[in-house]
């Protein structure tokens, strides 16, 4: 989990942004609510991944997020379930009726419809960066350590 700092700088989101996305619109909520005045929100990748490619959609494709609240929070909810090695090569379809799917690599979307695809490799490459484990830290743990008697 990171701080609302890093999310800031991993999503070029202005801290007023990032604040009406994810309190006043409630486009995508933090993982962590901050639990009173003094306290941080924490994130995820997941959500950082969502808050990135909400980004991409708003500056580049100038698409209204209000319009595609479901599809943030059904990717949110998706990413949960989604191992981030499993996403490499994977993109981002979104259909004009509000649908959306992953596609996987060399999955190409429907040509009997209009499709934006967004590519995710270049914001999981930007992730990967920033949550890797501490340098001291060369492998993560897999089992919670067990005392012995």
């Amino acid at each position: 989990m990171i701080q609302t700092k890093d999310v800031l700088r991993l999503t070029g989101l202005s801290a007023d942004q990032l604040r009406e996305w994810t309190s006043r619109r409630g486009l995508l909520k933090p993982d962590v609510q901050p639990s009173g005045p003094g306290t941080l929100a924490l994130y995820g990748w997941q959500t950082v991944l969502a808050l990135r490619l909400a980004v991409t959609m708003r500056k580049s494709f100038h698409m209204e997020l209000e319009a595609h609240r479901s599809l943030l929070e059904g990717l949110r909810h998706r990413l949960a379930a989604t191992s981030f090695l499993g996403l490499l090569g994977c993109s981002l379809a979104c259909f004009p009726d509000g649908e959306w799917t992953i596609l996987r690599p060399g999955e190409h979307p429907p040509i009997d419809q209009d499709v934006v695809v967004l590519r995710l490799d270049p914001h999981l490459e930007i992730l990967a960066a920033a949550f890797a484990p501490h340098e001291d830290m060369r492998q993560l743990p897999l089992f919670a350590a067990l005392e012995v008697k």
